[in-house]
């Protein structure tokens, strides 16, 4: 995919599937060894069968490969029985629990293709009581492996990590359930891959350039080449679409904002095809404005585009699993920058909608964005709205890094994203929005302010802003990091980009779809 191929941050592994014949032949290759993977339970009731490596490394501990004999191409893995850590009181979801073996899995793969050169092939058979655990979420075991696998650095030692295929007996895992753990963990690449793109990198002008590419590479691997549409709303477009808050937060930078919108669709009859619209906050890189954060606020702000990132990652998804449906994504680009021509507290600016908005503070420019960007989808009046954005410090605060702020209009979407989270593991909390908090947006001079100046429930102001510009009855905001200050589950090694909403939201559009 040309240059954007040397920031594509893609898994350590490829999953193939192979006849039983093929199977038994493949792992008596010089380059591959078999690997059983076994329950604790199933260790606890045939550990005869695994007595082999206790002469050596007495107590077997789970989460380690043991070899079965002494060929040196024949191994086994305990799969522990500790499960992920839960949300409160919810128990983990079987999907999230099944990614977390994969994971964890995934690591000791790595460890062990590294330490010998010539091995290129891991050969993957389960315990029965394995197999009826993972057999209708088994995607979501192979997801873990791949996410898991992924590192951030672009620039790598070719010596130090190579390219490994992990092969499955088709009598159990069909080419169905590998093309749907490619579709998701492809489309989370996506993500993690602009998130991770530094911000001299990745700006307004290239992530359109890197965008296109992607959509025709996803054209041209499709059964149905033009199943997925861009449209370009550049500067002058916006102004002409009276998008006077996307305008504003980007006519400080050199660089124009601009605003793309992506449509999926697999039939022509749309009139009886669910509509969801997606709206992702894309500011590639924040200084907060004349508003200006601190060095430390502002290292990490290229992942401030994180928000447009999901969302693109969501719609790949669902465009990959040929879901059907009607599926728009709404992009609104910009740096917020400071210079002679940025915005400054106290101008007032027209919106999309007609509503005039005072600055109160530059560096709450995410809003601005995304409320143009949600006042052009529901033009459109889909039958869901979702918008994704690394919002306010306020959620951070009040839920940190792990768990996603969640707001709607809707019990009944806000109870499926919720149930969602649990499942996947991309855990969402609902936050209220009551309506006797509108007064910190009161302004003096025009409809309202962009920030509540009192310092309180930072995150709900900001939720009943957007709100302000939804006129659809089932509406969800969902105000997320989309970073990961230390590894956890799938996320990457050391920290940094994650893939986080993708699996949640598209998961919770597979079921609102079905329904």
């Amino acid at each position: 995919m040309n240059f954007f191929s040397d920031w594509f941050l893609a898994p350590h592994f490829s999953i193939l599937v192979q006849s039983n014949e093929e199977f038994s032949k493949g792992k008596e290759q010089p380059d591959g060894v078999s690997i059983q993977l076994i329950s604790e339970y199933y260790y606890s009731t045939h550990s005869e069968q695994f007595q082999f490596p206790t002469t050596f490394s007495g107590t077997l501990k789970p989460k380690n490969l043991y070899p079965l004999n002494q060929d040196g191409k024949s191994f086994f893995y305990i799969i522990p029985k500790d499960e992920p850590k839960k949300l409160s009181f919810e128990l983990p979801g079987k999907p999230h629990i099944i990614s977390h073996m994969g994971a964890l899995l995934s690591i000791s793969l790595l460890q062990q293709g590294n330490k010998f050169d010539s091995l290129k092939q891991f050969y993957i058979s389960f315990s029965e009581d394995l197999k009826s655990f993972i057999e209708f979420e088994k995607y979501e075991f192979i997801l873990g492996i791949l996410q898991k696998s992924i590192s951030n650095k672009v620039f790598k030692n070719s010596n130090k990590y190579k390219q490994f295929n992990i092969i499955f007996e088709n009598s159990f895992m069909n080419k169905e359930v590998v093309n749907k753990a490619n579709a998701i963990s492809d489309s989370m690449c996506y993500t993690r891959s602009f998130i991770n793109m530094p911000p001299n990198i990745l700006n307004p002008e290239s992530y359109e350039l890197f965008l296109r590419t992607i959509v025709r590479n996803e054209c041209e691997k499709s059964s149905s080449p033009n199943h997925i549409q861009i449209e370009i709303y550049d500067y002058e477009k916006l102004k002409k679409e009276n998008c006077g808050l996307i305008c504003a937060v980007g006519q400080g930078s050199e660089i124009k904002p601009r605003l793309i919108k992506l449509t999926y669709t697999t039939t022509k009859n749309l009139s009886k095809t669910p509509h969801v619209s997606l709206v992702g906050k894309g500011i590639t890189f924040d200084t907060g404005g004349y508003d200006i954060k601190p060095s430390s606020g502002m290292r990490i702000m290229k992942k401030d585009m994180g928000g447009s990132a999901s969302a693109l990652g969501i719609f790949f998804a669902c465009a990959r699993l040929n879901l059907p449906m009607r599926l728009t994504c709404w992009l609104p680009l910009a740096e917020n920058m400071i210079s002679g021509n940025a915005m400054r507290p106290g101008d007032v600016f027209k919106a999309k909608n007609g509503l005039q908005i005072e600055i109160d503070n530059t560096d709450a420019e995410g809003r601005l964005v995304l409320a143009d960007a949600i006042s052009l989808a529901c033009e459109e009046s889909p039958d869901w709205l979702i918008d994704l954005a690394t919002l306010t410090g306020a959620a951070r605060v009040g839920l940190g890094t792990m768990v996603d702020s969640l707001f709607g209009n809707n019990k009944l979407t806000s109870q499926l994203l919720y149930n969602s989270g649990i499942e996947s593991g991309d855990w969402v909390w609902q936050v209220p929005l009551p309506s006797d908090y509108d007064a910190y947006l009161d302004s003096n001079v025009s409809d309202f302010v962009n920030s509540g100046s009192s310092g309180f429930a930072g995150s709900i102001t900001a939720a009943l802003f957007l709100q302000k510009f939804v006129t659809v009855p089932q509406w969800n905001h969902i105000d997320t990091y989309m970073w990961c200050d230390k590894p956890n589950g799938l996320w990457a090694e050391g920290g940094g980009a994650t893939g986080k909403c993708v699996r949640l939201v598209t998961r919770a559009i597979e079921t609102f779809i079905s329904k």
